[in-house]
């Protein structure tokens, strides 16, 4: 394997969390390797836990050595997503797959720990109180898992508050410790090494399909961090329950896909009720506008229906409005004026708006004409 300078390193790592790699196509075939990488890194993590504390006698193990060959392991088969052409959304699910390898072994060291400050004559029937206490806690956890399962999408975190609480119960009131034991520094038994194995299987294909049944949004740390948060709370149990409780992750797998399935395209919670409400609201429009287009039409009916009424004014009004326009006008009179004057009132009667209210009414008046001057317009006419 080629050793890759840090700098370089550092660029790709840079360049791949900028990649613009929003869209995600769920049909391709190749967005799925990663996955199945992502399963033979941490199963390959398990057994090379077992294998290193198999081949070294008991006097010379060491658990800071297992560590170091297991996290190895994992880190050098996920260094970089196996790719089949270009497609779209690898790096970013890779980047939310790519951890899983990491939470097993921080699991590995965690365990490891609960076995460290521990007497001689530490037994396995001491301590029987907090084992209960861890049984229940991880019963929590199962249900924490299936909650969500049921909703994968879901961007409640009720399920991840959950887990947190039974992880802190169990962090406070840790079961019981037994001397020389442990994932990293006791060689297991044939039996114990399968279920290990088993284990890292299980745990992270449930955490695959996890992932892949809501994979970030973007491409950016703060999405991958969610995604990852939520798929390994949702998915720890497997490491820690029983072992006559690990075919509820097969029940569990197939909740997730269940769930999934239906919809072809990613769509979170927040994300479908803010598109219904835009629909909603787009539909609204198209309904007033609908109505104000209708009244509108009303509206032009009545204008034309008054026009039609209203008095039509003489024959030459032209020639009456060139020959009054050295004339003085009085305008907004309502019939009072010199006498025997002629009105010609051209208003229009008062339209009233869709909400009730009375439309302005224009109303123009001509000036009163004397019947002096209207005998010399009738004789130019003539």
């Amino acid at each position: 394997m080629r050793v890759m300078p840090l700098s370089r390193l550092a660029r790709e790592l840079t360049r791949d969390a900028s990649e613009a790699d929003k869209q995600i196509d769920f049909k391709a075939a190749g967005l799925y390797l990663p996955g199945l990488q992502t399963v033979a890194a941490t199963t390959v993590s398990a057994a090379v836990s077992v294998i290193a504390c198999w081949l070294i006698p008991s006097t010379g193990i060491s658990a800071v050595r297992t560590l170091a060959l297991t996290a190895t392991a994992g880190l050098c088969i996920v260094r970089a997503p196996v790719r089949l052409g270009r497609t779209p959304g690898v790096n970013t699910v890779f980047a939310a797959l790519r951890p899983c390898c990491l939470i097993y072994v921080l699991c590995l060291v965690l365990e490891q720990l609960v076995h460290t400050c521990v007497t001689d004559a530490a037994t396995y029937e001491q301590g029987l109180w907090r084992r209960v206490i861890y049984h229940v806690s991880m019963a929590t956890l199962i249900a924490a898992g299936f909650i969500r399962a049921a909703a994968p999408r879901s961007e409640s975190d009720v399920s991840f508050l959950v887990a947190s609480a039974a992880l802190l119960t169990i962090a406070l009131l840790p079961p019981p410790a037994i001397a020389l034991s442990g994932p990293l520094c006791s060689p297991p038994t044939v039996s114990d090494a399968g279920e290990r194995t088993l284990r890292a299987l299980a745990f992270s294909s449930v955490y695959t399909i996890l992932v892949y049944s809501a994979a970030p949004i973007s491409n950016n740390l703060g999405d991958t961090i969610v995604c990852v948060a939520r798929s390994a709370a949702a998915s720890g149990w497997v490491l820690g329950a029983v072992g006559y409780t690990l075919p509820l992750c097969i029940v569990q797998i197939a909740l997730v896909l269940y769930k999934s399935l239906p919809s072809t395209a990613i769509e979170y919670d927040s994300v479908a009720s803010t598109e219904r409400l835009s629909h909603d609201l787009l539909s609204d429009a198209h309904a007033s506008d609908a109505d104000e287009h209708a009244q509108a039409n009303e509206i032009v009916k009545r204008v034309m229906q008054c026009r039609d009424k209203a008095p039509h004014a003489p024959s030459r009004l032209d020639e009456v409005r060139s020959a009054e326009r050295g004339h003085a006008l009085r305008a907004g009179c309502n019939g009072g004026g010199a006498t025997g004057g002629i009105t010609f009132d051209l208003s229009v009667a008062p339209l009233l708006k869709p909400n009730g209210a009375t439309a302005s009414t224009t109303t123009t008046k001509a000036a009163i004409i004397t019947e002096q001057r209207m005998a010399e317009i009738a004789a130019s006419i003539v």
